[in-house]
């Protein structure tokens, strides 16, 4: 039954009227009749005693009218605040992303925005991950590097695993690649993380392949772009390198080895209370991510 129909209800028992409860609700007598006419039809009784000058309620009436209308209010004042809650968390949001993180992240931010219009939010790239959180003055950060430090938060969001990409393009100039074993005769695409260290061997499952760079980079992003230009063979989370798959401007070669699986996560300081919208945006992101 619809709330609508309980609203119109209550107020003919109120009003006394069709008419008048039509004119509070800027409807039609009619419509106003139909719908107590079909409650009454789902009760088996009816709800009024109806003359030719007021309408007053049955016994019936007075009865259902004693119990729907306090889940009424209750079910409105409920509306009520659901509505306007994401209305009262307002202010500034600064967030920390790692260079390829944001790719991952950029949907979910974009529902916070819609959901919160009074926030006003400011998106940082950074490299260093959570050392940057108090450096930057930034209230979280989305990490994938393992965080180390006091008075942290971390809450794990997703994983994501490393898997070998070329372009078509690359491929077909260079020699077959069968096994992790002619990965050595390639152009390799080599990652330097936020605390300098190269990967001077790729360690598969079955397999370790050492490495002789032709192109070294300090951020993901930038790894992709030259992979994704024909540069070389690289190791990259495959969040950033699934959709040029799809489009068919990468290939996921040897699809079965790939570098384990790490987290991303979400990082706050606990040295003080979060504030309304640092909560609002780590519940958001718990829900929305959980979801998918």
């Amino acid at each position: 039954m619809d709330i609508k129909d309980l609203e119109l209800f209550i107020a003919v028992a109120k009003l006394g009227s069709f008419s008048k409860a039509a004119k509070s609700f800027d409807t039609r007598r009619a419509l106003v009749s139909r719908r107590i006419g079909e409650i009454e039809k789902q009760l088996g009784a009816p709800l009024f005693t109806r003359t030719t000058r007021v309408m007053t309620l049955t016994t019936a009436g007075r009865q259902y009218l004693a119990q729907i209308e306090p889940l009424v209010n209750q079910l409105n004042h409920a509306g009520y605040v659901f509505k306007h809650r994401h209305d009262e968390v307002q202010g500034k949001l600064r967030i920390g992303l790692l260079p390829f993180v944001d790719k991952l992240m950029d949907k979910y931010i974009a529902r916070f925005i819609h959901a919160y219009p009074q926030v006003q939010l400011e998106v940082l790239i950074v490299s260093g991950g959570s050392k940057e959180l108090n450096r930057l003055g930034l209230d979280v950060i989305i990490d994938a590097n393992e965080v180390n430090g006091a008075n942290l938060a971390v809450h794990k969001l997703t994983t994501f695993e490393r898997k070998i990409y070329a372009s078509p393009g690359y491929l077909e100039k260079s020699s077959l690649i069968e096994n992790t074993d002619d990965l050595q005769y390639h152009s390799l695409l080599g990652f330097r993380d936020a605390h300098g260290q190269l990967e001077q061997t790729w360690h598969f499952q079955h397999a370790n392949v050492p490495t002789h760079y032709k192109v070294i980079c300090s951020d993901f992003n930038s790894l992709y772009h030259f992979c994704l230009a024909g540069a070389g063979i690289a190791l990259l989370p495959h969040v950033i390198a699934d959709e040029a798959v799809e489009l068919g401007q990468l290939i996921n070669i040897l699809p079965q080895h790939s570098i384990g699986f790490a987290d991303i996560s979400l990082v706050y300081s606990t040295k003080s209370p979060q504030s309304s919208v640092v909560k609002a945006f780590c519940e958001h992101l718990f829900t929305e991510m959980a979801a998918n």
